[in-house]
């Protein structure tokens, strides 16, 4: 508790970034998600398995990646931070728990993966400062 007269520091705000889903069939996904929704679904370059991006009329953002192998298909929610180190020692402070640890993706960004206690698996992502 903060002493009388003092300001705690409230953290700063985070928005969620993206959305990613983890699909069995990533086409027929996307397929599914414009046909009922309406979303904006295009394909990305990213390897040998389809991988598609999409945009939603409400401006949200997200992807379908296949699920790999022995993964059921998951969402994953990714939170904009702006230091992915600072993020991670809050994430372990409160008793989440990092179970992929950072990687980068040149040009766009890096992130991790982390366990919510009792709960979810969710991610952090800070953009690729621009050159």
């Amino acid at each position: 508790m903060p002493k009388r007269g003092s300001r705690a520091t409230a953290p700063p705000p985070s928005p969620l970034a993206f959305v990613e889903f983890a699909s069995a069939d990533p086409l027929a996904t996307g397929r599914f998600l414009s046909a009922v929704f309406g979303w904006k679904v295009r394909p990305l370059p990213m390897g040998k398995e389809p991988y598609l991006g999409f945009d939603t009329p409400g401006g949200g953002r997200g992807d379908v990646r296949t699920a790999g192998p022995g993964e059921s298909p998951s969402t994953t929610s990714y939170v904009r931070v702006e230091d992915l180190e600072t993020a991670r020692r809050q994430i372990e402070a409160a008793g989440g728990r990092i179970v992929l640890p950072t990687m980068e993706l040149p040009g766009m960004g890096s992130f991790f993966w982390f366990q919510v206690p009792s709960g979810p698996v969710m991610a952090c992502w800070q953009d690729a400062t621009p050159p």
